[in-house]
């Protein structure tokens, strides 16, 4: 996903990786439970899958961006 690799480049301009990531939210447009595995499938390409940053999972009505259907925001510690 997009919003993943734009996520990863931020860390590396902050020295850090997604193994930094210590807390992790998602905010999904029109979040349904069908759409939880999709989500933990392509979030486990990215975060240590073994060991995975604390995470919030909410579904929201509407991003400030028209088109956005995702957000995350995440915590790492370097």
């Amino acid at each position: 996903m997009q919003v993943f690799e734009n996520l990863k480049h931020g860390l590396i301009a902050a020295g850090a990786t997604f193994k930094d990531v210590v807390k992790s939210s998602l905010f999904v447009v029109g979040l349904k439970p069908e759409h939880v595995p999709i989500i933990r499938e392509v979030r486990g390409r990215y975060f240590n899958a073994k060991n995975p940053p604390t995470s919030t999972l909410v579904g929201v009505e509407k991003l400030v961006g028209p088109d956005w259907l995702i957000e995350i925001e995440v915590v790492a510690v370097v």
